[in-house]
């Protein structure tokens, strides 16, 4: 079985098995970091992802190899999300919307959690939540780094910023996690 580099080598002559693989690879990856960028209920979200491999078919002789494809391609999917938040900003505030939907979900979990209901579901939930309520510059930081498990120097190389902004970042989004959640999962951590 050929490697990925032969398979990004193919592609742009035309081999649509070659792309087929590669989007095969990646695909779910990719679902995953657009829908903890955008929220698993954005309308869009199926848009971008299959914008974000448009993009790299196209761009595919561009490509000069110096990170991974599965770098290069999260980058695009980044870029594109981040095209999709600016859009919605237009619109309304994605971050204030943000915040009231995690106020409204918190609400209904504290009365959950005083009838004694609360299922590991509705605790990813809530963290899923609090990750969308994050600021994008942010929330795109702990997807990357803590979500998809890609190290700072990956992280640093998708989002075209230095290692110590990443650094930085991450640090900041995961304070601000910490009191959003902090409360909530010392009580659950207790039971």
């Amino acid at each position: 079985m050929a490697d990925e580099k032969d398979w990004v080598d193919r592609a742009p002559e035309g081999d649509i098995e070659a792309f087929r693989f590669l989007v095969e690879r990646y695909e779910a990856r990719i679902y995953r970091l657009v829908a903890r960028m955008l929220g698993p209920e954005h309308e869009a979200m199926d848009d971008v992802v299959q914008d974000a491999f448009v993009k790299a078919y196209f761009s595919l002789n561009k490509f000069r190899g110096e990170s991974s494809f599965g770098t290069w391609i999260t980058r695009i999917a980044v870029n594109r999300a981040h095209d999709e938040i600016k859009k919605q900003r237009r619109v309304s505030s994605l971050d204030e919307l943000s915040l009231d939907k995690l106020e409204q979900y918190l609400a209904t979990a504290a009365a959950s959690e005083a009838s004694g209901a609360e299922s590991a579901a509705e605790i990813g939930q809530f963290v899923r939540r609090a990750v969308a309520a994050l600021p994008e510059r942010f929330r795109v930081v702990i997807t990357l780094k803590d979500l998809e498990g890609l190290s700072y120097e990956e992280v640093s190389k998708i989002l075209n910023r230095s290692v110590g902004t990443v650094k930085s970042r991450h640090a900041r989004a995961r304070e601000k996690l910490r009191g959003l959640l902090g409360p909530r999962i010392f009580r659950l951590v207790r039971r």
